[in-house]
């Protein structure tokens, strides 16, 4: 009986342990592969629009508020890469917490005159 050991990916991980993942054509992985940056790049873009994580992020935080969401991860991501000052991230993160602030009050506020609204209707009723 003939068996075949499949290779696994000649890179290291950022531990400087070997790859274990399995070997495609080139001797690398799919996480690995130069060849397939761009299929990576795509798919990892692919995923995190449909991943679970996003999904209850949705659902989290309120439609209009995703665009100051979605600049708030840039800069966390610029901050990372040094192409953002941090002084600059800070300012838009307590901007961010004054705009949250804002909306929440007036939410709560809508909530509150809806709950008055019905109490006095029940009230009225008798």
């Amino acid at each position: 009986m003939i068996t075949t050991e499949r290779k696994r990916c000649k890179n290291k991980t950022r531990s400087g342990e070997p790859c274990k993942a399995f070997a495609m054509g080139d001797g690398y992985c799919f996480s690995h592969s130069p060849a397939l940056e761009k299929k990576r790049l795509e798919a990892r873009a692919k995923g995190g629009k449909n991943s679970a994580r996003s999904a209850r992020l949705m659902g989290l935080v309120p439609p209009r508020l995703m665009p100051v969401y979605d600049r708030l991860e840039s800069a966390l991501e610029e901050v990372h890469t040094g192409t953002l000052e941090s002084k600059q991230a800070s300012a838009m993160a307590a901007l961010a917490r004054a705009m949250v602030a804002v909306l929440t009050s007036g939410e709560l506020e809508e909530r509150v005159r809806a709950i008055e609204s019905k109490v006095e209707g029940k009230n009225n009723a008798h």
